[in-house]
């Protein structure tokens, strides 16, 4: 049985980002793959494109910490699509998430400015309920 890395010890050994970053990261997978409508899918036509995940991440941080995301991701030491990338890649490189042949960290160096994307969303989501409402 292989062992699951302590996601504090690998921040730690890291030193770029916090250990919730590590576990924010995971989780964006799973809520990108609900989005994309890949979480019931099997093999290949499961996996997420570096894209796919930074929209997941924008989204799930929109939509659990509002107007104080970026704040949030800030803290972590996630402040661009670049930094999901090398979360990413060191949790595929600790065996927690696997990879197609085709994937690049540099897949992520073209992602959207997090502050942009952040305010956009909430704007979106605000401007949502208030028509609804």
């Amino acid at each position: 049985m292989k062992k699951v890395p302590d996601l504090a010890d690998l921040a730690r050994r890291d030193g770029r980002f916090d250990a919730e970053a590590y576990a924010f990261v995971s989780q964006s997978l799973r809520h990108a793959a609900k989005l994309n409508r890949k979480d019931r899918a099997s093999g290949s036509e499961r996996h997420l494109t570096a894209n796919q995940l930074v929209e997941g991440a924008i989204d799930l941080a929109v939509e659990r910490y509002g107007l104080l995301a970026d704040l949030v991701l800030r803290s972590w030491g996630v402040r661009r699509s670049q930094d999901l990338g090398e979360i990413t890649f060191a949790l595929i490189e600790h065996g927690i998430f696997t990879k197609q042949p085709s994937d690049r960290i540099e897949d992520f160096y073209t992602g959207p400015d997090f502050v942009d994307a952040v305010e956009g969303r909430v704007t979106d989501r605000i401007a949502r309920r208030w028509v609804a409402g």
